[in-house]
């Protein structure tokens, strides 16, 4: 073989199979040929193209301003990036558009001027770096939220090692006196600081797990994801006495089941434990769907809190009512607050001082759910 002939076969090869468009046109805008992925690209068959303008592979909107830019190159004919600085598109047979990557440059003699166009379909990149920015700032809240929760955290912790601290001196005092009341009194803050100090390390570890573990997500049954979750408080419903009421539509989800069951659990055990004085909580557990999702709603009728507080809730660490009446880390909503987030939900709440508190979770649906 030789060489010319090598180098056209060479040169049929590359233009075959390129994973690029490339498409020759002359000097009036014509398609003179075109390679294979020109057609896969825009969706037209073998042959269809050739002998068309260009312009039916552009936006309808583009087409008036292009022959003058056609024009424009042709007077300085030098290969280079189309719209450099500007969003350029192509337009698929069916006319939806698409982002693309347009090199030029200029075959054949003065006279018999051939520009050929190179094409590359962007849609792929543009989703690339639209993941890329939403994995971007999705980490900037993340880190966010971890240093506002670490400085949080760090003072709450100070405070039962402060006491520890303190009433490690009341006891070396009264063991040197041999009073044997204070020393027992010494023991007891010191015990009571030493394991509200250790729940709250459990729950700020709870709360770094929500934001940090990856996600096992699996097709639940909404329905029995909701009787998990309960049989998990099912001691503490029964000691309070507390009513729960399940009114939900069988339909299916796509969820963290571990993540999700705590997310249930920890909303229905705030309702038991902001309960009115003397008075069982009950709580409604209901399901409104439409098309493509269900709202998932969690009411109970306890002690509420001013709807203007509505945003603090799901703070890390963020109290709306007395430790000493109401004790806990504070760290429970935050989880609810961070497994949503993970998951892509929105989760609000709902409150009346004295009427009670709902909490709303929107939930994608994947199915109909069974029989339970």
């Amino acid at each position: 073989m030789t060489s010319a002939g090598l180098a056209d076969d060479w040169h049929r090869i590359v233009f075959d199979t390129t994973t690029a468009a490339m498409i020759m046109v002359d000097r009036e805008g014509v398609i003179r040929c075109v390679n294979a992925e020109t057609g896969r690209m825009f969706g037209y068959d073998d042959g269809e193209l050739v002998g068309r303008s260009i312009d039916a592979l552009l936006p309808k909107a583009k087409r008036r301003v292009h022959a003058s830019q056609r024009r424009g190159f042709l007077a300085d004919p030098t290969s280079r990036q189309m719209g450099v600085r500007r969003d350029t598109r192509g337009a698929r047979r069916d006319g939806a558009e698409f982002p693309v990557e347009v090199w030029l440059s200029v075959l054949g003699s003065r006279a018999e001027e051939i520009v050929l166009a190179t094409v590359f379909d962007l849609s792929g990149r543009r989703s690339e770096r639209h993941e890329l920015a939403m994995r971007t700032a999705e980490l900037q809240n993340v880190n966010e939220r971890l240093a506002r929760f670490a400085f949080v955290a760090s003072q709450d912790l100070q405070e039962p090692l402060r006491k520890i601290a303190a009433f490690g001196d009341v006891m070396e005092e009264a063991i040197a006196r041999g009073d044997c009341a204070e020393i027992r009194h010494a023991n007891e803050v010191m015990r009571r600081s030493a394991l509200h100090a250790r729940a709250l390390v459990h729950d700020l570890l709870a709360f770094s797990r929500m934001i940090n573990d990856e996600l096992d997500p699996g097709l639940l049954d909404l329905p029995q994801a909701i009787q998990v979750a309960l049989a998990e408080l099912s001691q503490q419903i029964v000691e309070t006495q507390a009513r729960v009421n399940i009114r939900l539509p069988s339909v299916c989800i796509e969820a963290d089941p571990t993540q999700f069951q705590l997310l249930v659990s920890n909303i229905v055990s705030n309702a038991i434990k902001y309960r009115k004085p003397g008075q069982p909580a009950t709580i409604d557990i209901s399901g409104f769907c439409d098309e493509a999702a269900v709202c998932l709603a969690i009411a109970d009728d306890g002690i509420g809190f001013e709807e203007q507080y509505a945003h603090k809730i799901f703070r890390p660490l963020e109290r709306l009512h007395s430790k000493v009446d109401y004790p806990g880390s504070g760290i429970g909503l935050a989880i609810c607050k961070a497994i949503a987030d993970r998951h892509g939900w929105q989760i609000s709440v709902e409150a009346k001082p004295g009427v009670g508190a709902t909490f709303f979770i929107v939930l994608p649906i994947c199915g109909e759910g069974g029989d339970g």
